[in-house]
């Protein structure tokens, strides 16, 4: 196995190091596919190693520890640009379908029928056997 290899597995499996469970599995059959050890016994062992050592779970811990790279890591600065860019959609309709939440905004009935319910409940609740 080549030095790189061995020190880095996810760049032999041709993974970020953030790569899920899911992606390195995928990925890994993948290069199983491609390098059969029929075929390419050499290589078949460097994938397997690699993704051996991606799935032990002290690496694992490691990896969850470790900050990502800067280049994989999003900058606060650029989602908040985007965001500027893009702002996200809320039509009249979506807007007034949330109501209004706050006790002190809503119609004396609201208040009063959604007071009755609460009683109500709380009374079945000390009634039950």
């Amino acid at each position: 196995m080549n030095n790189s290899a061995s020190d880095d597995p996810f760049m032999t499996l041709g993974l970020p190091r953030i790569a899920s469970e899911e992606q390195i599995r995928s990925r890994y059959l993948e290069l199983v596919k491609q390098f059969p050890p029929e075929r390419e016994p050499q290589k078949f062992r460097e994938i397997r190693a690699a993704y051996e050592a991606v799935r032990d779970p002290l690496l694992i811990a490691e990896r969850l520890l470790e900050p990502p790279d800067d280049d994989e890591a999003p900058q606060w600065e650029d989602a908040i640009e985007e965001q500027k860019e893009v702002p996200p959609k809320m039509t009249p309709a979506f807007l007034l379908s949330l109501g209004n939440r706050d006790e002190r905004y809503r119609a004396p009935s609201e208040a009063k029928a959604q007071h009755i319910t609460a009683r109500d409940s709380d009374a079945a609740v000390d009634q039950s056997p």
